[in-house]
């Protein structure tokens, strides 16, 4: 296949004489780092610092920073997360470079007033190959697009798709045809010539998602209330099941009163849009979910991350910021998606008490696994009352599709008029209310499927250790992650994985870090010893062919 040569073109900008910009760090050696701002573009900047002033160990090239800033006369700009791209120096100075993660810096906006903005002169390009080898799907968002056709950067993007596609790298779109539960069969021929294969990254995380009489409540549902719902809440969507459920939900969760959405997505970018505004802050984990970060984007009030599970960081943006804000609303996840780890909820909540804030936990990963009964990250901490706002999906404690609010009636009446996710959205089908209720019934009733997940996350990360991996001793979590750090070993060991009839889709940049690419084992209760002895194996064996072996921090290593 012949190389095509595409440009991708950044636009930087100086700023005006006279005008002196600060680029603001959290990095992860707990320093704050402050250097002055040399350019930027929407999606990058330049800084540069007295080599003397700190200790740059912390400037590790790939790495995320956890938050960031610009302040200039006047006024400053929240940037979220950067990554590090370039470092040079001279005798006195050092000089960064950086791209956005989160966010772009409006360079034809609030800062079109300090920058030497001119629209007509063109920059100067350069070729680059649209290799796989390459370029990745960061390539084109971390990149700033002039096109004066909103396709031209698609088919930019198509020139590289063509190429990756058919690369080691390439991990999706898997198809299954007919099955179900943790064995499937995919549309793909292995070389032996089979095409089933064991699923290690299911959300379906206590096997609920094909049980007989879910799959019967979901099929009598169909028959007596037909094929959707027919509207949004607000007009024709609601039926008595849709009720049901939330009353349900309600009485688990300790809480008034329970809305429902037609995905975690939608839930978390429903409510944190509703429930803050201008004049409001929102401080969220840096790890937190996309769905949380673009709730965060979609939210009018102003947004800060603060270092992942760390309450002393919390701590101190509360102690800056907390007075020049009306509402403030601290957000957490449960368990955390790409890393499988725990927050320290009881930690958090007294911190948002300590400065009356309010607190909001998705407890996607965490519904179904942690607690006494499974009831999530919040009842482990006896912490379900106390809570205001809980957000749960349906994915992963019954393999299905939706998610919720739960708490004050206040807050749901709020959330039900001012939730534009939820209410200009058609409703969940009777069907998959039917099939979630009966899946919750069957979870609170029988606990043999929460002892069976427990086995089986204990059985699994034993054998990942017989193979030098250094779990948390206190792991608790069905999200298991297996960090590689380099993506084209990782591709190369996820072909292996394949051919052994495996499936665990590999995470690469931007959603970790790119030293921190990584497998997500996820563990299921309907997964045999068997299963799961033989995913060890197979790992194992992709090891032996790349020659990778665990190293001895693996155990810190932590999605950026």
């Amino acid at each position: 296949m012949s190389k095509l040569q595409r440009s991708i073109r950044n636009r930087r900008y100086n700023l005006k004489k006279g005008v002196s910009m600060t680029l603001i760090l959290d990095v992860r050696t707990s320093d704050t780092i402050k250097m002055r701002v040399i350019d930027c573009s929407s999606t990058g900047l330049r800084a540069c610092m007295n080599k003397t002033e700190v200790d740059q160990d912390w400037a590790v090239i790939g790495d995320i920073i956890s938050s960031s800033k610009i302040v200039w006369p006047s006024n400053e700009l929240s940037l979220g997360r950067l990554v590090l791209r370039r470092v040079s120096s001279n005798d006195t100075e050092s000089e960064f470079a950086f791209s956005t993660v989160d966010l772009q810096i409006p360079v034809n906006g609030v800062l079109s007033k300090i920058l030497e903005v001119d629209l007509e002169h063109d920059c100067t390009s350069s070729d680059k190959e649209m290799s796989s080898d390459k370029f990745n799907l960061a390539s084109f968002v971390e990149n700033e697009n002039q096109n004066i056709d909103l396709f031209d950067r698609m088919r930019e993007f198509s020139y590289f798709h063509r190429e990756w596609v058919n690369s080691k790298k390439y991990a999706y779109q898997n198809i299954r045809t007919a099955s179900k539960g943790p064995r499937v069969n995919l549309s793909r021929k292995r070389k032996s010539g089979r095409s089933d294969y064991l699923v290690m990254g299911s959300n379906d995380y206590l096997g609920l998602g094909a049980h007989p009489e879910v799959v019967t409540a979901a099929k009598s549902a169909m028959d007596k209330y037909g094929f959707g719902s027919t509207g949004s809440p607000v007009t024709t969507g609601q039926t008595d099941l849709h009720l049901e459920l939330c009353e349900k939900i309600a009485r688990i969760h300790s809480k008034e009163a329970t809305l429902l959405f037609n995905s975690g997505y939608a839930a978390n970018l429903g409510i944190i849009s509703a429930v803050t505004t201008i004049g409001d802050l929102i401080i969220a984990d840096q790890l937190c979910h996309a769905s949380i970060q673009d709730g965060m984007a979609l939210s009018k009030a102003s947004s800060r991350f603060f270092k992942h599970n760390n309450p002393e960081h919390l701590i101190s943006i509360l102690e800056k910021e907390r007075e020049n804000y009306n509402g403030c609303l601290i957000i957490t996840e449960g368990v955390f998606s790409m890393d499988g780890d725990v927050a320290c909820l009881d930690k958090i909540y007294s911190i948002a008490r300590d400065y009356n804030c309010r607190i909001m936990v998705d407890q996607a990963h965490c519904f179904g696994v942690l607690g006494a009964n499974g009831f999530g990250v919040c009842e482990k901490y006896n912490l379900l009352r106390e809570t205001d706002i809980i957000m749960g999906t349906f994915s992963k404690i019954c393999g299905g599709i939706g998610g919720f609010a739960t708490g004050s009636k206040e807050l749901i009446d709020w959330l039900r008029s001012f939730g534009r996710s939820q209410m200009f959205s058609v409703s969940l089908p009777p069907s998959t209310v039917a099939a979630v209720s009966k899946s919750l019934e069957i979870f609170t009733s029988d606990k043999t499927y929460l002892e069976s997940l427990r086995q089986n996350i204990h059985h699994f990360l034993g054998g990942l250790e017989a193979l030098g991996y250094r779990p948390d001793p206190n792991h608790e979590s069905a999200v298991i992650p297996v960090v590689i750090g380099d993506e084209a070993v990782m591709g190369e060991m996820y072909q292996s994985l394949l051919e052994d009839g495996i499936i665990c889709t590999p995470v690469v940049y931007p959603a970790v870090g790119r030293k921190n690419c990584r497998f997500r084992f996820t563990v299921m209760a309907n997964h045999s010893k068997s299963d799961l002895d033989y995913a060890v194996a197979c790992l194992e064996k992709a090891m032996l062919k790349v020659g990778f072996s665990f190293g001895p921090m693996d155990k810190n290593k932590k999605a950026a």
